[in-house]
């Protein structure tokens, strides 16, 4: 299992600041401590974790939602950070040969729905809104998303201009807030419906998803403010106000 940097569990999870994460490995305990490496570009340093922290920040973001307290969370997860890797390797150890099939199927069959989504959403909205490309909806992609379902989580795809990744349900409304750059348009799709023919074999699967994104949401950009079209691809019934930025005035 690869490695996650502290940008992919920031990006996947919607987290704004990385402070939270040395707040959870240092103060709270709620994840391990990084393994802190050279920057890939020889300068400076990036932290590391592995695979299993990434699902347990998703997991301790839901927890919050649900209104736990750090300390409860932490009670509730534990901090055995040994035994917490050796059940994420056993879940998916002992069916490999199994598992790899059902992920390459439910691949095959989100990548074609995705495709003809993103051709409608295109012409509809002009090419030049989007170079995100269905391609970048990789098997890694549809592992993590089925990752979250066995959790218990329903999983959905954000693409944006630069890619298409997979995160969570709940954590849409932070993600809207985490992108400061909208020059662009913004798409979220819910895949559970994708992967219903692996989720049949799960048991924890959540019923509907819980939150979703408003049609348009502003932010501030230089001294004023800018719209960005956020398309959501389902029937969801969860609304969140766009936060209120104003122009900035300006003094002789």
């Amino acid at each position: 299992m690869a490695d996650v940097t502290s940008r992919e569990i920031m990006d996947a999870t919607g987290i704004a600041d990385v402070t939270t994460l040395i707040r959870w490995h240092g103060k709270e305990g709620l994840i391990p401590p990084p393994d802190v490496r050279t920057h890939p570009n020889g300068r400076g340093k990036m932290a590391y974790w592995p695979e299993w922290v990434l699902e347990r920040c998703l997991r301790i973001k839901q927890l919050r939602k649900e209104g736990k307290s750090l300390a409860e969370i932490r009670q509730l997860l534990g901090n055995n950070w040994q035994q917490a890797a050796r059940e994420h390797q056993r879940r998916y150890v002992f069916s490999q040969v199994s598992h790899r099939m059902d992920v390459r199927a439910a691949h095959s069959n989100l990548q074609q729905a995705v495709e003809q989504i993103l051709a409608s959403w295109i012409k509809e909205r002009r090419a030049a809104l989007t170079r995100s490309s269905v391609q970048t909806v990789t098997i890694e992609a549809m592992q993590r998303a089925i990752e979250l379902m066995e959790q218990g989580i329903n999983p959905v795809l954000i693409v944006t201009v630069d890619t298409v990744f997979v995160t969570a349900d709940f954590a849409v409304s932070l993600q809207l807030a985490s992108f400061d750059s909208i020059e662009t348009a913004f798409m979220v799709i819910p895949i559970w419906r994708e992967l219903s023919a692996y989720s049949a074999s799960i048991a924890k699967l959540p019923e509907r998803p819980a939150v979703q994104a408003i049609p348009r949401v502003k932010a501030a950009v230089g001294a004023g403010t800018q719209e960005r079209l956020v398309c959501v691809m389902s029937s969801w019934d969860f609304e969140m106000e766009a936060p209120k930025v104003r122009r900035n005035s300006k003094k002789d």
